[in-house]
């Protein structure tokens, strides 16, 4: 829709519905903006993925690093991923309610449990894999894969 809002002086005119929304020019050289736009979109195809394969983002994350480091305790998940240990706790018991996940008790360390996949969560993790390299082949279908190599090094720049 076209904006046909007159404006008087230097103030903006009134906005009514069916206008188009203006954005102050500045939003636009804002990084923060720009990274929270493109994370908005993303996230919003990304949990339409990973709701038809009945996981989320974090089940998804957690069971990459299960699988990653087969035997790590719970509590090092916690740590690494900056979740508290009863969040944890909470995403190690939907995993392992959904036979994905297996706890076994440390001998050294009862307090704690070492996580490995199981054969059911490891194929899973594959079928949730393929769904989210589809996901990131469309997401970067406007870049070359030299841009897209670049906004993946910028962004662990600004993050990291």
């Amino acid at each position: 829709m076209v904006n046909d809002r007159k404006t008087t002086g230097s103030a903006p005119a009134e906005f009514t519905i069916g206008d188009e929304i203006r954005e102050p020019a500045q939003m636009s050289s804002y990084v923060g903006y720009a990274i929270r736009r493109a994370q908005l979109r993303a996230y919003d195809s990304f949990y339409a993925i990973l709701r038809d394969l009945e996981t989320t983002p974090a089940r998804f994350t957690l069971m990459l690093l299960i699988r990653e480091n087969p035997g790590i305790r719970s509590v090092d998940l916690a740590g690494k991923l900056g979740v508290a240990r009863s969040g944890m706790v909470r995403l190690v018991d939907d995993l392992e309610s959904r036979a994905l996940v297996v706890r076994e008790r440390l001998r050294d360390d009862r307090r704690n449990h070492a996580l490995t996949l199981t054969p059911a969560g490891r194929q899973h993790l594959r079928r949730t894999e393929r769904a989210v390299e589809r996901h990131e082949k469309a997401l970067a279908s406007r870049l070359t894969e030299k841009e897209r190599t670049q906004l993946i090094e910028l962004l662990g720049r600004v993050g990291g």
